[in-house]
């Protein structure tokens, strides 16, 4: 895999990457071509395929994984790469953790983690519900361990809604664990199943964009649907314990003005809101500190979400 932040003015290129872009467009001889953006997890780059009828070009999409033959070359200032060959590339050709930001942590681990965090949780219908939406739907399963927590804010990578997932309910239970009062059940079932609506609230990638649903609904109303029609095909799940559980999802941006549609009127939906709302800051500041590797102690620069400039602690 030759990546493309490596790439300097001269190289010659074999590899795969994915077709972020593609536009077509006619030379000033009248001739077409195409003008193609490609990417990897390190960059975009730019490429023209100048001869758009040649037998060594197969026929691609915005979305293809492609193995490209070309030349770098510095035009205008910035590196692009003139395409020779190009051929859609087979699926056991590629990893996608290639191409996207994917999770630091091992998706068998945060699977056996999640099953972990469900049999702990001692109230029979709580226990049920989870079971039922994280491990009795394969479907489900697999889109919320492949999917994005975020479209750009924070654990925004494939197996990020997972991480986040579990990071808030390890934090919540910890929380909860200081006050004997606290519904502790209650507290990791809500955390576990505070942002399941993004696994539809944001298409996969390559795409990464907002759907029709999460446009007009949001994750958090397409979490509490979910769970509220898991739970009406539960029997005997009891009217109050449902009604803390949704209470908690809805509640859980902590504040009307985050997109919550209720405040937290619930000490256990309290501890999931300051969960969640710590898990997201602090990876917000591990992401920007990640990407500020020029000088250690040097700032990141203001974020508007956090509305403050960080830097990394000094050792």
């Amino acid at each position: 895999m030759v990546y493309i932040s490596s790439m300097q003015d001269g190289d010659k290129v074999k590899s795969i990457y994915l077709v972020k872009n593609k536009t077509q467009g006619t030379s000033k001889f009248g001739s077409e071509y195409f003008n193609i953006s490609i990417q990897d997890k390190t960059g975009t780059l730019d490429g023209k395929i100048w001869d758009t009828n040649s037998q060594s070009i197969e026929d691609f999409q915005i979305g293809s994984f492609v193995e490209i033959t070309g030349d770098v070359i510095l035009y205008n200032g910035n590196l692009q790469i003139k395409i020779e060959r190009l051929r859609v590339a087979k699926e056991n050709e590629y990893n996608a953790s290639d191409y996207f930001v994917v999770s630091k942590r091992n998706i068998d681990d945060m699977k056996n983690e999640l099953d972990a965090i469900i049999n702990s949780v001692k109230n029979e219908k709580y226990n049920l519900l989870l079971k039922k939406i994280f491990i009795d739907d394969t479907e489900f399963r697999k889109k919320f361990f492949g999917h994005q927590g975020a479209k750009n804010v924070h654990h925004s990578f494939i197996g990020g809604l997972a991480e986040h997932t579990l990071s808030v309910a390890r934090v919540a239970e910890k929380i909860a664990s200081n006050y004997p009062c606290v519904n502790v059940d209650l507290v990791k079932t809500a955390a576990l199943c505070h942002d399941i609506g993004k696994v539809y609230e944001l298409t996969d990638y390559p795409n990464n964009e907002y759907s029709d649903e999460g446009q007009l609904l949001g994750h958090i109303m397409i979490s509490y649907e979910i769970v509220s029609n898991v739970i009406s095909k539960i029997d005997g799940f009891d009217e109050k314990k449902r009604i803390e559980v949704l209470h908690c999802i809805l509640s859980h941006h902590g504040q009307l003005e985050f997109g919550s549609p209720k405040l937290p009127s619930l000490v256990e939906a309290i501890i999931v809101a300051a969960a969640d709302n710590i898990d997201s800051k602090l990876e917000i500041m591990f992401e920007g500190i990640e990407n500020n590797k020029k000088d250690k102690n040097s700032y990141v620069g203001f974020n508007k979400y956090l509305n403050t400039n960080f830097r990394e602690t000094s050792k």
